[in-house]
């Protein structure tokens, strides 16, 4: 496989991997808007986090902005940053409220790989940032 078609691949993987995180938390994002108008199982699921409703609109505002800036590629790094940021206070949640592990507490965990896995594969200044150094 010649090096043009293997760096074609990571970046289309990339792109998929960061289109799956993208898509999540653009839905979680948009739905925080909405609260009033949710199932009564969302709305359990999230008052079980023990967040006020009134906030979720300034928690939506942040995380879209954060995914806005991870969408541009200029500020793809500073967006995933934030990202990372805000699923660490996910985790955090979860923990407090003591929900499990694998199906809860590590959901954000999964999405910050994601994250960062699909800007590795995309973008070569990440990949430089890591690269070992001779």
């Amino acid at each position: 496989m010649s090096q043009a078609s293997t760096s074609t691949i990571k970046n289309w993987t990339g792109r998929i991997l960061s289109g799956l995180a993208i898509a999540f938390l653009l839905f979680d994002g948009v739905t925080k808007f909405f609260m009033d108008k949710l199932p009564p199982e969302a709305l359990e699921a999230g008052a079980a986090l023990q967040w006020p409703v009134e906030k979720m609109p300034l928690v939506g505002t942040l995380l879209l902005v954060s995914l806005l800036l991870y969408v541009i590629p200029r500020t793809s790094i500073v967006g995933a940053v934030l990202l990372t940021g805000y699923l660490g206070g996910a985790i955090a949640s979860h923990v407090r409220v003591g929900n499990p592990l694998f199906s809860h507490t590590l959901v954000p965990v999964y999405f910050a790989v994601l994250i960062w896995l699909g800007l590795y594969l995309r973008d070569p200044r990440v990949r430089a940032m890591i690269a070992e150094k001779k």
